[in-house]
């Protein structure tokens, strides 16, 4: 047992690197961890084109139930930054900031290594460096056992400094993972694991590579859909835009968090309807029918239901300083005891009021259809002849704007009949009542029981 004569009042708290990086993976699902690491990449595109435009830029990932690597051509992690900062455990205060980072709690990149394996490497080069890094997790650990056991830092294998002229086509970084854990090579190995990775993929970078980002997972390359919402003449989406700071931001005077809300209709889908969550691009809930939104008595609404498979939400929050936007650790979910977040929850439930009118309206006008009392739904004809366009290209409305329902017309309540009849003996009756539709059929043969009835 160690000891430390110089301070014998002093008591050991330091945690072992076994427990800590137990704790540290044991929460995050695997698709995750590897969305972590794109999730850098992406932060070296926005150092690299604060403008936005990632058109020529790239993250690929190689998976097999033997080894795991990424590379990307975004930009290279600097020595500098690699030597005081992403390798740390946490976000130190010091850091530098990108602008709009998703990276945002400084342990993504080193979780994900001791999530897969036994061995990670790393190489990248900049425009005006480059080094690499090649560690095996059990000596690295191993030194809890020795006299080094408060040393947390890995070594450069190799580094490169102040270099000029360095060649663009070599710029950017790989990871590498080897020896990987037994459970992590059986899923990397399974067909079905893919398939969700690259879908949690495509929808975690959907507006990343709206902008040009090309993402491939084994030399496939991901698709995205864009948000999008119904607009026409006669329907128009709602839109919010509110910027938060001061008290609501942990007391920081200058710092910001812009949040933009749309609601309307969009393609019918029981399972796509609902909220959907971006912060700094990142989707961090997709399709959201509980609480955690707008649903349920809690706010004042009702239960997600079939009626409203219709309705689509997009908040979008972003901010310079990531630290300031609702999300979790693992950015799948948000912060529901945010004050950003609890602000912007008030106004998503206000816009999503009149639209979720609009949807019971909707189904009100197809039972009158059904039970006969009106002809067709002027509603459901404002949604079929509706265009689905991107969020960031609507001509939007502080509030939802949609037709009204069709009244009722004045006279008796009408109902709808409905039989089947041998087609030879329905067309018969077409020729004999000199009619053209099978519902004239049924008009006039109801017209001719009730006149015949009539004279008895």
């Amino acid at each position: 047992m160690p000891e430390n004569p110089a301070d014998p009042k002093r008591i050991d708290a330091s945690p072992t690197k076994e427990f800590f990086i137990y704790m540290l993976t044991r929460d995050i699902p695997l698709t995750r961890a590897i969305l972590d690491l794109v999730d850098n990449s992406l932060d070296g595109a926005r150092r690299m084109r604060p403008n936005g435009d990632f058109d020529g830029l790239w993250v690929r990932a190689e998976l097999d139930k033997d080894h795991f690597k990424i590379a990307d051509n975004c930009g290279g992690i600097p020595v500098d930054i690699a030597r005081h900062y992403a390798f740390r455990f946490g976000r130190s205060k010091d850091a530098p900031l990108t602008p709009g980072s998703v990276g945002q709690f400084g342990v993504g990149m080193k979780r994900t290594f001791f999530k897969l394996g036994r061995h990670f490497s790393v190489h990248s080069v900049t425009s005006s460096s480059r080094f690499n890094m090649d560690i095996d997790v059990a000596q690295w650990m191993a030194l809890d056992e020795s006299e080094k056991a408060d040393e947390w830092h890995f070594e450069f294998q190799n580094i490169e400094d102040k270099l000029i002229d360095v060649p663009k086509n070599e710029v950017g970084t790989r990871l590498e993972v080897t020896q990987l854990y037994d459970t992590v090579g059986e899923s990397f190995g399974l067909e079905n694991f893919l398939t969700r990775l690259k879908q949690e993929m495509s929808l975690a970078h959907s507006i990343s590579m709206d902008k040009g980002l090309a993402i491939t997972v084994n030399t496939i390359p991901l698709r995205h859909e864009p948000q999008t919402l119904f607009e026409s003449d006669q329907m128009k989406p709602a839109f919010i835009e509110r910027t938060y700071q001061g008290e609501l931001l942990n007391g920081k005077p200058d710092a910001r968090v812009n949040v933009k809300l749309y609601a309307g209709v969009a393609e019918r889908s029981l399972h796509d309807g609902g909220w959907y969550v971006f912060c700094n691009g990142r989707m961090v809930i997709r399709a959201d029918q509980t609480s955690t939104t707008i649903w349920g008595q809690t706010h004042g609404m009702r239960q997600y239901h079939p009626d409203v498979a219709y309705f689509r939400g997009y908040a979008y929050f972003d901010s310079d300083d990531a630290g300031l936007l609702p999300w979790t650790t693992t950015k799948t979910g948000v912060d529901i005891d945010s004050a950003v977040y609890k602000s912007a929850q008030l106004e998503m439930v206000e816009i999503s009021k009149p639209v979720l009118t609009f949807l019971s309206n909707l189904a009100k006008e197809k039972a009158a259809i059904e039970s006969g009392d009106i002809g067709d739904s002027t509603l459901e004809e404002a949604i079929h002849s509706a265009e689905a366009k991107r969020t960031d290209s609507l001509a939007v409305t502080r509030v939802f704007v949609a037709p009204q329902p069709r009244p009722r017309p004045p006279g008796p309540r009408m109902a709808r009949i409905q039989y089947s009849k041998p087609l030879t003996e329905v067309e018969k009756a077409k020729e004999l009542l000199d009619v053209h539709t099978f519902t004239a059929v049924g008009e006039k043969t109801f017209e001719y029981f009730m006149h015949y009835e009539e004279k008895q």
